[in-house]
C-alpha cells in the first residue's frame, strides 16, 4: 500500500468512492474502535518493504510481498497496557487494490479483520462478519487455505484469496517485527499523520459508477470537478455504439449488414466503420485468427467502403460478431468523451478490460494486477503480476474472463491454447481484440504480433508451466 493512500484513509477521503458501488467505507480510527472498544491511545510506524524483511516475510507467509509500505498501529488501554496492534495493507482482489486492517492480539494470533476500502464491482460479500470471522485465532504457525479451512464466498473468490493472502501476510509482518531485531520509531497517533496529510497534494475523492453494458459491467472512476456528469456522458456514448455493433440489438448496423442480400452495401455509421476496419486489419494481421465472423477466411468476405459510409458481406449467412472487439473500441470512445470534458484522470473497467487515462492526483500510475487463473495451493499464488498503467489498456482473454467464447476460426471450436493471455497496447480497441488472436495463435506468435504495435506487451500463462511467458512491455 502506499502512504498516501493510508493517509487519505485517516480522513475518510475514499467515502465518495465507495457511495457509487454501495460500499460503505470506514476510516482507520473507526475499524480500530471496533475492533477494540477499551482502546484509548494509539501509536504508529509506517514500515518499508524491502532487503531481507521483506524476504523474511514472504517466507514466513507462503506468499510474494508487495514492495509497498505497510502501517502497525498498536493499540492501548486507558491504563497504558499495550492490549494488540493492527496492519493496515493492500492485497489486489481481480484488478485493484483491496484495503484491510488485519488487528491481532498480544499472542500474535488473529483479532479481527476488517475490509477499509473495497474497489471492484462485485465481491464486496468479504466484508460480512460471515466471512471475516473465520480468521479469528489464526496464526502464522498454523496454514490455513481458501476452500478447506477458509470457506469460500460465491461470486468472491478472488477478493476472498486477497483476504487470505492479507491476513497470511499481515501476520508474518507482526512476528517477524516483534523480535525487536528491526527499529521501529513508533509516534503518537493520528496528530502526526494529520500533519502529513496538510503536505499531501489534493486527495479529492473520485466519483465512481458501475453500469450494466454490452453484456457485462462497466465500471468508471474519474476525477476532478462535475466528474459525475462526465461519467454520464461516457454511460451515453457506451450505450449508443452498443446500439451500433451489438448483433443482439434490433436494427443495429451489424445486424442489418447481416439481415442485407449478399451483395448489398449497407449504409452505417462512421463508428461502426472505424471498429469493422479495426477488426479486419487484426484479421489480416492474425492470418484469420481473430475473425469477426468466426469461420475460416471470413473476413475476406466483408468489403469496407469509407467513403460511401458503407459495408458489404459477399456471403449469405455470414455472421458479424463484434464481441472480441467492441468492448475495447467502446472504451477507446469512452476515453475521447472524458478527454472533451477535461476529465483526464481516470480509470475504465469494462468486464475486466481496464483502460487507464492520466492517474490519480498526487500519484504517477494506476496499479492493477493480473489474475492468475490457477487454483489456490497450486504454488502459483493468485497474481501473474502487478501492472502499472498510465493512458494504455490492459485485456484478458481465458477462459475465467470469457468462458468458452473465445473461438477459433480455423477449427470452428473454442480455443484452447493457453490457461491465460494478457495483452498490453496503448489502445484499448487492438489491446481487446489482440488478447483474443493470441488466445488462439499462442505465444509462439507474440513477438510477432506486438512488433507491429509499439508500447505492447503480453503475458502468456501455459498450462503446465510454473510462470507466465512475458513479452514486450510486459517481459520479465
Amino acid at each position: 500500500m502506499t502512504l498516501t493512500i493510508l493517509l487519505s484513509l485517516l480522513l475518510a477521503a475514499p467515502a465518495a468512492e465507495a457511495e457509487r458501488v454501495g460500499v460503505k467505507p470506514i476510516t482507520i480510527q473507526q475499524a480500530l474502535s471496533t475492533a477494540w472498544p477499551q482502546a484509548a491511545r494509539f501509536e504508529s510506524v509506517v514500515v518499508e518493504m524491502k532487503g531481507d524483511l521483506r524476504h523474511r516475510i514472504a517466507k514466513r507467509s507462503g506468499k510474494s510481498v508487495r514492495r509497498e509500505p505497510v502501517m502497525l498501529v498498536r493499540v492501548f488501554d486507558a491504563s497504558h497496557q499495550w492490549i494488540g496492534q493492527a496492519v493496515l495493507l493492500d492485497e489486489i482482489g481481480k484488478y485493484h487494490p483491496i484495503t484491510f486492517m488485519v488487528a491481532i492480539n498480544r499472542q500474535n494470533r488473529v483479532h479481527d479483520l476488517q475490509v477499509l476500502v473495497y474497489r471492484e464491482h462485485i465481491g464486496q460479500q468479504i466484508e460480512s462478519p460471515r466471512f471475516t470471522r473465520q480468521f479469528r485465532n489464526r496464526s502464522s504457525d498454523t496454514p490455513f487455505q481458501l476452500h478447506r479451512e477458509i470457506r469460500n464466498l460465491s461470486g468472491a473468490t478472488l477478493s476472498a484469496r486477497a483476504s487470505v493472502r492479507a491476513v497470511r501476510r499481515a501476520l508474518a509482518t507482526v512476528v517477524e517485527l516483534c523480535d525487536g531485531t528491526f527499529p521501529l520509531s513508533w509516534k503518537a497517533w493520528p496528530p502526526l499523520l494529520a500533519a502529513t496529510v496538510e503536505a499531501e497534494p489534493d486527495r479529492s475523492a473520485p466519483v465512481i459508477r458501475v453500469r450494466p453494458a454490452m453484456g457485462t459491467v462497466l465500471r468508471v472512476e474519474v476525477y476532478g470537478p462535475d466528474a459525475d456528469a462526465a461519467i454520464s456522458e461516457v454511460f451515453a456514448e457506451v450505450a449508443r455504439i452498443e446500439g451500433l455493433l451489438s448483433r443482439w440489438v434490433p436494427g443495429s448496423d451489424v445486424r442489418r449488414i447481416e439481415e442485407a442480400p449478399a451483395g448489398y452495401p449497407v449504409k452505417v455509421a462512421a463508428e461502426t466503420i472505424e471498429c469493422v476496419n479495426a477488426a479486419l486489419r487484426i484479421a489480416r494481421e492474425s492470418n484469420g485468427a481473430f475473425d469477426p465472423t468466426l469461420v475460416a477466411a471470413g473476413y475476406t468476405l466483408i468489403d469496407v467502403d469509407g467513403d460511401a459510409g458503407s459495408i458489404t458481406m459477399q456471403r449469405d449467412g455470414l455472421i458479424l460478431d463484434l464481441g472480441g472487439i467492441g468492448k475495447g473500441y467502446a472504451l477507446d470512445r469512452a476515453a475521447v468523451i472524458l478527454q472533451e470534458l477535461g476529465h483526464p484522470r481516470a480509470l475504465l473497467d469494462f468486464g475486466g478490460q481496464l483502460l487507464a487515462l492520466d492517474p490519480p492526483p498526487g500519484k504517477s500510475t494506476w496499479i492493477v494486477g493480473i489474475h492468475d487463473p490457477r487454483l489456490e495451493g497450486s504454488g502459483a499464488g493468485t497474481l501473474l503480476r502487478s501492472v502499472h498503467l498510465v493512458r494504455s489498456s490492459l485485456a484478458t482473454s481465458a477462459t475465467y474472463e470469457k468462458g468458452q467464447h473465445i473461438i477459433d476460426p480455423q477449427q470452428g471450436v473454442p480455443a484452447r491454447v493457453a490457461l491465460s493471455t494478457t495483452v498490453l497496447t496503448p489502445d484499448a480497441t487492438r489491446a481487446d481484440a489482440l488478447s483474443t488472436a493470441l488466445a488462439v495463435l499462442g505465444p509462439d506468435h507474440a513477438t510477432r504480433m506486438l512488433n507491429r504495435v509499439p508500447g505492447s506487451g503480453a503475458l502468456i500463462l501455459i498450462e503446465g508451466e510454473q510462470t507466465a511467458r512475458g513479452y514486450g512491455k510486459l517481459g520479465l
